[in-house]
């Protein structure tokens, strides 16, 4: 045998250690774990931003969280009774002859109408809070001020921003309350109610009513403003 042919013993090679290359360790780089039911794409997104918005646009942070499906479902099924209820409120004229040539009672439209704007905002607020407790960033919880100007803009932007979704929602559903009050008592909204066989309480057009409209809305904002601001401050501080 030539020495070209001698046989060297290099031993076991392990895959696991780094290895040597001019004297130095190369170290590969190991995967990030990734924890069960997070997603890669929503990293980024804060609950709420995700929240917000979903509060101005149904379902967008749904999709920007990369749930398009969830996006898709509140976009289309508010869209959907808000055009529904927009269709039946603008023909309603036609419809109650209708009706009663069909012999259906005029019931049966008062709980359409009511069950597609409950269900409109049921879906709202249902949006806000799905697309809030989906988003898996860090929640960055806003200055006191920034929450109490929020909430001044929109009674429950503020808590949202806060990551308190419970009161986020009992105000948002006090807003829409409010605007649906505020509704039936304009001459188009007494008109549509007269169409539909209702009319508004006397006390409410000429006695308590118009107190109560005022004063409540007001009452309304007051609180979510000092709600908001107080909340922000006791996460900051906590």
């Amino acid at each position: 045998m030539s020495g070209d042919d001698t046989i060297y013993d290099l031993g076991e090679v392990d895959h696991d250690k780094p290895r040597a290359v001019f004297g130095g360790a190369v170290q590969l780089p190991r995967p990030t774990p990734i924890r069960r039911g997070t997603r890669p794409e929503t990293a980024g997104l804060g609950p709420g931003l995700a929240g917000s918005l979903s509060m101005f646009v149904p379902g967008l942070g749904q999709m920007i969280a990369g749930e398009i499906a969830w996006g898709l479902f509140f976009l289309t099924g508010i869209g959907f009774c808000t055009a529904s209820l927009w269709a039946v409120l603008v023909t309603l004229d036609q419809l109650v002859p209708t009706l009663r040539l069909l012999q259906v009672p005029p019931e049966f439209l008062i709980v359409a109408v009511a069950s597609l704007a409950v269900f409109a905002i049921a879906l709202h607020l249902s949006a806000v809070v799905h697309a809030q407790a989906l988003a898996v960033g860090t929640q960055a919880v806003p200055h006191p001020i920034v929450a109490g100007l929020a909430s001044l803009l929109i009674p429950g932007w503020g808590q949202l921003l806060a990551g308190h979704r419970r009161r986020a929602v009992l105000f948002l559903g006090g807003v829409w309350f409010s605007g649906v009050a505020w509704l039936l008592v304009t001459p188009a909204g007494t008109r549509i109610l007269g169409r539909l066989g209702l009319g508004l309480p006397s006390a409410m057009r000429d006695g308590w009513g118009p107190v109560v409209m005022l004063s409540a809305p007001i009452v309304l904002w007051v609180i979510a403003l000092y709600d908001a601001a107080s909340g922000a401050a006791s996460e900051r501080n906590g």
